[in-house]
């Protein structure tokens, strides 16, 4: 799992969006130091997964479509990430690693995968936001 920059810009967007007012691409790209090509991307994957919102118009822009305590970090990355597995074999069958004789080094990264995923959906992203 690597977690990329698109993860951390979709965190910073949230915090720009978090008061619940409507905010432009300009507004959240210069709060968050987010570049606009990034911004759009983002914005609208965090929109496809239902995340924010967007008004069209002059006064348009993006908004909170959930409260941040009802997301996690886990949220955002599986949202914005194309692949949460820290090995490519762990998100199909391997041949290497067949039930009769399990490979040990992969179930050892199975269970920090596991524990990775747990940790991440532990907090919401308001409580680490400190709202």
């Amino acid at each position: 799992m690597l977690i990329t920059r698109r993860s951390d810009y979709a965190m910073r967007i949230c915090r720009v969006l978090k008061d619940g007012k409507i905010h432009n691409v300009r507004e959240i790209c210069e709060k968050e130091a987010v570049p606009k090509a990034f911004a759009y991307k983002i914005l609208r994957e965090l929109e496809m997964a239902d995340l924010i919102k967007s008004e069209r118009g002059n006064q348009g822009g993006y908004y909170l479509n959930k409260p941040l305590s009802a997301l996690t970090v886990y949220d955002i990355i599986s949202i914005t990430e194309d692949d949460l597995a820290i090995l490519h074999c762990m998100n199909e069958e391997c041949e290497r690693n067949p039930d009769d004789m399990p490979c040990k080094v992969h179930k050892e990264i199975e269970r920090i995968q596991e524990i990775l995923i747990r940790e991440l959906k532990k907090k919401s992203i308001a409580e680490i936001m400190n709202e």
